[in-house]
């Protein structure tokens, strides 16, 4: 056991066991002292409470190992624990009364569409309607809010697909290593502050994908990835933050305008296939829409609703 997990398991004391829960996606302590804990496919609930002193040791422990200490002058951290893989935002005073975190999880079990159903968060329509779209090499864009699920659902789309079209060579950019592939022919590129997601795409076209997948777009290199998926790459995902599925649309036209002097809609419309809706309600995430993109014209996107 690595001396940063033994640190976070001392300061959570009958709360460590969490941290072994396959199913646990975030572990929320608030500056009063109550831990939430978020599971797949449930709301999240309270699990108990965390003094002050525990809960600042946490905070500066992974700011540390992760290399941005945190002080009266930056009180908040943004990182990934490298020992851990763990996406971390910690707050110390004087941003909070007293210290709060949040810990994201790297689920350790990839969940099956079929699990989804029965779990109610999509329907078997729109299930069916994944399937087809990754069998019929269409472009697919997951979108949503923060913790909506987006990452969990791209992992079980390249899960499906490693089923559906197993022979497929892909190309993978992110920023963190957080998606699965069970394909035996693919390529894992990180981006960097020296090599960014557009620069590491232009490499991409030249590795022979026949799949692209980008586990989030947040900037410019959404212009490199559209026209990719345009240019013989049919069948690759990507999730971005959006509040709907049209939404993200638009969301994908403000980022193409930072990499371009015109708008370019008729490339998005052109690129993107379907366009999968997440949403955190208050019974848990829900794939509450489907939308397949038909293209761009007069001044808007058409779109027909699939499921």
């Amino acid at each position: 056991m690595s001396e940063l997990l033994g640190i976070l398991r001392q300061s959570l004391g009958p709360l460590a066991s969490l941290l072994d829960d396959p199913a646990m996606i975030e572990l929320s302590a608030n500056s009063d002292g109550r831990i939430f804990a978020e599971r797949a496919g449930a709301p999240p609930v309270r699990v108990g409470d965390l003094g002050a002193r525990a809960r600042e040791q946490i905070v500066r422990t992974c700011a540390t190992s992760a290399g941005t200490p945190v002080t009266a002058a930056t009180p908040i951290v943004s990182a990934k624990v490298p020992e851990l893989g763990y996406r971390f935002e910690g707050l110390m005073p004087p941003a909070v009364d007293t210290a709060a975190f949040s810990i994201r999880f790297h689920g350790a079990q990839v969940r099956a569409l079929d699990t989804y159903v029965a779990d109610g968060t999509m329907t078997e329509a729109q299930a069916d309607a994944l399937r087809g779209a990754l069998e019929d090499r269409q472009n697919i864009v997951v979108a949503g809010g923060t913790s909506s699920g987006k990452t969990t659902l791209l992992n079980s789309l390249l899960r499906e697909l490693g089923n559906l079209a197993p022979a497929d060579r892909l190309v993978v950019i992110e920023d963190t290593p957080e998606l699965k592939v069970t394909h035996e022919n693919a390529v894992f590129l990180r981006s960097t502050v020296a090599a960014d997601a557009t620069r590491l795409l232009a490499s991409t076209l030249r590795l022979r994908p026949d799949r692209i997948v980008v586990g989030e777009v947040r900037d410019g290199a959404a212009l490199a990835l559209l026209k990719a998926w345009n240019t013989g790459h049919p069948g690759g995902v990507t999730s971005l933050h959006a509040s709907g599925a049209e939404d993200a649309l638009i969301r994908l036209d403000l980022l193409v305008r930072e990499a371009s002097a015109q708008p370019l809609p008729q490339v998005i419309g052109s690129a993107v296939d379907l366009v999968v809706y997440l949403e955190r309600a208050r019974e848990g995430r829900r794939v509450r829409s489907i939308i397949q993109v038909k293209g761009y014209g007069n001044g808007t996107f058409h779109t027909q609703a699939v499921a």
